[in-house]
């Protein structure tokens, strides 16, 4: 092979890396473009987020015990298909800044029609424990429910701030 044909050989593979290299930051901008949507606000928003009931996010205070809150946020958990939320009750000497992180106080949550279902963490176990109950009332004051299958524990919270 002669020197000229060396160096079109060599030029040919590298115009074919170089259109190669190209061709895959294109195709990878375009599918990510194609997984968002424009936003109001000129920036991009996910399309696939996934959203909890507004009416239930947020900071709750328990009418019978004001030293008892539950928040439930709007930060889906990937691996659990469900929201984050935590409790914890300042009578029991238990303030929030006390909670570990997903640990104990923390607990998954899932709404399912007129259902609201909260799975527990603990610190030591990955061993979530559920408790369901029946949403009587949910608005953006007030949010009432009791355990299923036991009307006469009804708990009624209204937002805190």
């Amino acid at each position: 092979m002669s020197r000229r044909q060396l160096i079109l050989f060599v030029s040919c593979i590298a115009v074919i890396l170089i259109a190669g290299v190209g061709y895959g930051i294109y195709s990878h901008r375009s599918q990510e473009k194609q997984n968002k949507i424009l936003s109001t606000d000129a920036g991009y928003a996910e399309e696939e987020i996934t959203h909890a009931d507004a009416a239930i996010v947020g900071k709750w205070r328990n009418a019978e015990n004001p030293e008892w809150y539950k928040v439930y946020y709007d930060d889906f958990d990937e691996d659990a298909h469900m929201f984050w939320g935590k409790e914890w009750n300042e009578a029991e000497d238990v303030v929030e800044e006390d909670l570990i992180y997903h640990g104990n106080g923390w607990f998954h949550w899932e709404k399912k029609g007129s259902e609201l279902h909260e799975y527990a963490t603990m610190d030591m176990r990955d061993v979530p424990i559920h408790t369901g109950y029946l949403l009587l009332l949910s608005n953006p004051d007030s949010l009432v429910y009791c355990q299923q299958g036991h009307r006469h524990l009804t708990s009624h919270f209204s937002r805190a701030n």
